[in-house]
């Protein structure tokens, strides 16, 4: 299963979420496949880097089925070796940053869109009253 699309077209590298069915919540494998698409995007080739997702949401961070998965990575490595490079490859990238967040951004998905350059930001009304 494909975790993000990406691809690098006319000077954009674009990365998409594609997690949907889970609020496009990071796992190893997507967050190893974010950090390969933005070490990509260093290309010279390349002027913009988008980034974005499929669903409702942008990112609602940790996929916590794989914290409590007794043979999934501890913690300290989710943080280190996942969410810890994405955030410095975001800045040290010598060329802007967009995120186009489509919905919820919580946890390390807030923290992907705030380390962007641009930030654009749809309001969704999913509110329901109690």
């Amino acid at each position: 299963m494909k975790t993000i699309e990406f691809n690098i077209e006319n000077g954009i590298a674009k990365i998409v979420l594609q997690r949907p069915e889970v609020y496009n919540s990071v796992n190893k494998e997507m967050a190893l496949a974010i950090q390969k698409a933005l070490d990509e995007s260093k290309a010279e080739e390349v002027r913009v880097v988008l980034i974005t997702a499929t669903g409702k949401a942008f990112c609602a961070g940790q996929d916590l089925q794989e914290v409590v998965d007794p043979n999934g990575p501890p913690l300290k490595s989710i943080v280190s070796d996942h969410y810890n490079p994405i955030i410095l490859k975001i800045n040290e990238l010598n060329k802007p940053v967009v995120a186009a967040v489509n919905g919820v951004a919580a946890g390390a998905g807030a923290n992907i869109a705030l380390n962007c350059d641009i930030v654009f930001a749809k309001k969704v009304h999913h509110f329901t009253s109690i």
